[in-house]
């Protein structure tokens, strides 16, 4: 009895207290986007891009009760978003850098490159954890030089938790906001599944004319 009544002391003083950025993750479940892409997939290799430096990046939103939390948007989402890459392409890769050679040379690879921005909120003035949260998405698409962009993706997810459903977890509305983005985009990079097609075709063709003999 006494340890159960400390364990919810413990709670409270975790969801309550204040004066500083509480770390949160947006961390989706990548088992549950396996499976979600419905469309033949793209027969071309996609390389997701993602920076040491974004890696690192911490952002810091509002929560509730006049706190913040703080977050690693592209290091919680880069599994999510290699996962949701390969539901709509045949081949996916990761690089660090536009000069990474796991990107290859090959002029129908395409390169992807994320752009995440959020937002947080709660309206309690007592708990921390925010209720509401939005994961804004947008990935370029573009040729492995960097100098052509072929098409650009923007989707918004949103995730929403109450406090009886957070104090189980602190993280629960962002990361069904980061569920809820990558689902989107499933379904967003298909319907561009036409352009990125031509593209590919265009650029095995063009590879397939420069190395036939003169």
């Amino acid at each position: 009895m006494c340890q159960r009544l400390f364990a919810c002391i413990a709670l409270a003083g975790a969801v309550f207290l204040g004066g500083c950025a509480h770390p949160i993750q947006l961390t989706p479940d990548p088992t549950a986007l396996v499976g979600t892409g419905s469309a033949p997939k793209i027969d071309r290799t996609a390389v997701l891009l993602v920076t040491d430096a974004q890696l690192a990046q911490e952002v810091i939103t509002p929560g509730g009760g006049g706190d913040k939390v703080s977050y690693k948007p592209y290091k919680d989402l880069q599994t999510g978003l290699y996962v949701a890459l390969g539901e709509v392409f045949s081949r996916v890769g990761l690089a660090s850098s536009p000069t990474d050679p796991r990107i290859g040379t090959d002029p129908a690879t395409v390169v992807v490159t994320p752009t995440i921005t959020t937002t947080s909120y709660s309206p309690s003035i007592l708990t921390w954890p925010p209720t509401i949260f939005t994961i804004t998405l947008e990935l370029a698409f573009r040729d492995p030089g960097g100098t052509r962009t072929v098409a650009t993706v923007r989707v918004q997810g949103e995730g929403r938790a109450e406090f009886d459903e957070f104090k189980g977890d602190f993280s629960l509305s962002s990361k069904r906001a980061a569920q809820d983005v990558l689902t989107r985009m499933i379904k967003a990079i298909q319907a561009q599944g036409d352009t990125l097609r031509r593209w590919s075709t265009a650029g095995r063709t063009a590879e397939a004319v420069d190395a036939a003999p003169h």
